[in-house]
């Protein structure tokens, strides 16, 4: 499920990014963007336990498990992690090094938290049915 899931949200993230930065340029670019995007995701996710993450915050907070609002804060805080690392890797892949980094990163951020964490929550359902249906074969 969780790689189904980065596929979908390395083309989303990329998508986006590629909206933000002025608009598609070239196929190329493009395919290579996602490739970072994808790239960065699964790494992150194969070092940082998001998930268990995401479950202590919304259950630290009182929220049960498997209510709605565990569901949304468990994805708030996961989408921010990968987005935060997916967004300023990416960032510096693009611009460098630059004194001004976190500025530039800074200007696409909330749009890509807030279009990540719609896609997350629209899309988790969805792609654990579809990993389910994979596994049963």
């Amino acid at each position: 499920m969780i790689l189904i899931q980065d596929l979908v949200l390395a083309f989303v993230i990329n998508s986006t990014a590629t909206i933000l930065g002025g608009g598609f340029k070239e196929t190329g670019l493009y395919l290579v963007g996602m490739f970072e995007a994808f790239s960065i995701n699964y790494i992150a996710g194969l070092i940082i336990p998001v998930e268990k993450i995401g479950r202590a915050v919304a259950g630290g907070i009182g929220l049960r498990d498997g209510s709605f609002a565990h569901k949304l804060v468990r994805i708030f805080i996961i989408n921010a992690i990968f987005v935060t690392i997916i967004s300023f890797t990416i960032a510096l892949i693009n611009c460098g090094p630059v004194p001004n980094i976190v500025s530039i990163w800074i200007k696409t951020y909330p749009v890509l938290h807030v279009v990540g964490f719609v896609t997350s929550v629209l899309i988790e359902n969805p792609c654990a049915d579809l990993a389910r249906t994979l596994v049963k074969g």
